[in-house]
């Protein structure tokens, strides 16, 4: 439908979806709220664990369009602070766990993205970083709770809330989607997650 309004939630890009001209100004039937990652501050955070970091390992669906987004920035931030990112693309769950061990030994640390199959395989993946002493910075809160190693990140909590207020401003007439502009994660519902028993 293009006329029946549309709130989004946990979507990385809107406009990289297609779903809006631009994330000020959708102009369609289409807002929300978005999952986009501070990237940039969780590269801080793992250069603050492992300051001589020269190579950060990363692993995503190639076909997941949010992954690719985080990705494209990863290496943009990676690049300003002197760093190379080695990546293992994936197709499937059944995929990653081999995607893991194929960067052991080649990278200093794990940067993950908020990619679904990454997201439900973290027990695989942390089955292999922890035995290389990896440590792994995750996109979400979820994945640290699955064994990643910390996060300062969204809480999907607050995303879903946020999109709510905006559904009922909607339904309320009090605002429209075409002119509603999407809304990123609040800096004040960002959580910093450590998981204290990580092997590290």
């Amino acid at each position: 439908t293009e006329e029946i309004p549309i709130v989004g939630t946990a979507i990385t890009s809107f406009v990289d979806a297609k779903l809006v001209e631009s994330d000020e100004a959708p102009g369609t039937n289409v807002t929300g709220t978005s999952d986009m990652n501070p990237i940039e501050a969780q590269v801080n955070l793992l250069l603050q664990l492992v300051p001589d970091a020269k190579v950060i390992g990363t692993i995503y669906t190639s076909s997941e369009t949010n992954s690719q987004v985080q990705f494209d920035i990863l290496e943009k931030v990676a690049a300003e602070k002197g760093l190379t990112v080695k990546a293992r693309t994936v197709s499937t769950v059944n995929d990653i766990q081999q995607a893991a061990q194929s960067l052991v030994g080649e990278v200093d640390a794990i940067w993950l993205p908020t990619n679904n199959n990454v997201a439900s395989a973290m027990p695989q993946v942390v089955g292999v970083t922890d035995e290389a002493g990896l440590i792994t910075v995750c996109g979400a809160t979820s994945m640290v709770e699955a064994g990643g190693t910390l996060t300062y990140g969204i809480n999907y909590y607050y995303i879903g809330y946020d999109a709510g207020v905006m559904a009922a401003q909607i339904l309320k007439g009090e605002a429209e989607p075409a002119t509603k502009a999407v809304q990123g994660p609040k800096v004040e519902n960002m959580d910093l997650i450590i998981n204290m028993d990580a092997d590290e």
